[in-house]
C-alpha cells in the first residue's frame, strides 16, 4: 500500500500516448482474428442507427452539411457492404459505431474528387448512377491509435437520394 503522496504523485503523472490498442475499445475486439464477432456487431449498430433515426426524424437520413443533402442509410444496401468490408478492421467498425457522426462531418479531401463514376458490379446493380467520396478524421489527443482516418462512400440514384454505400477505415 503507497503512502497519499506516492499515490497523487501516480494521479499527476504524464502517461505517454498509448501505440497499441487494448483487447476491447468500446466493446469493439481489436484482434485480427476476430471478424466474425466484430460482423455481428456491425449488423446490431445498424439496427440500433435504423431505430435511434426512425425515432428521431421518422427517416433513414442523416445531413451532410458538406454535400447540402440527407444520406439515407437504406436496409440491404447500406449495411452489406459494410459489414463485409468493417468487419475486416476494428476501426472500420468503430466508424460504423460511430456512422451517424461520420456522415455528418464527413468532407471532401484536397486534391481529390469528391465526385467518382460507379464501379461495375454492386455500385452498379444498386442503381447508382454516380458516387461521392467523403472523409472523415477521428481524432484524439492522447490516444494514438483512436487517431485514423475513415472513407465514406455515398450512392447517388437517378432521383438524386445519396445513399450510404460503404464507410472504412484507410491508410493515408
Amino acid at each position: 500500500m503507497g503512502t497519499q503522496e506516492n499515490i497523487n504523485s501516480n494521479l499527476t503523472e504524464k502517461k505517454p500516448a498509448a501505440k497499441t490498442p487494448p483487447e476491447y475499445i468500446e466493446g469493439i475486439p481489436t484482434e485480427k482474428t476476430k471478424s466474425p464477432e466484430r460482423r455481428r456487431l456491425i449488423e446490431s449498430y445498424y439496427e440500433s442507427l435504423w431505430k435511434e433515426l426512425q425515432r428521431e426524424n421518422g427517416t433513414n437520413g442523416i445531413f451532410n452539411p458538406f454535400l447540402g443533402v440527407t444520406v439515407i442509410v437504406k436496409k440491404g444496401e447500406s449495411d452489406k457492404k459494410t459489414i463485409n468490408r468493417a468487419s475486416a478492421d476494428w476501426k472500420s467498425t468503430f466508424a460504423v459505431k460511430h456512422l451517424k457522426q461520420v456522415i455528418t462531418s464527413a468532407h471532401g479531401k484536397e486534391n481529390a474528387p469528391v465526385y467518382v463514376e460507379p464501379k461495375t458490379g454492386t455500385q452498379k446493380k444498386n442503381g447508382y448512377k454516380n458516387m461521392a467520396i467523403l472523409y472523415y478524421e477521428f481524432i484524439h489527443p492522447e490516444t494514438a491509435y483512436l487517431n485514423f482516418t475513415v472513407k465514406l462512400t455515398i450512392g447517388i440514384k437517378s432521383d438524386g437520394k445519396h445513399v450510404q454505400y460503404c464507410v472504412n477505415k484507410i491508410e493515408v
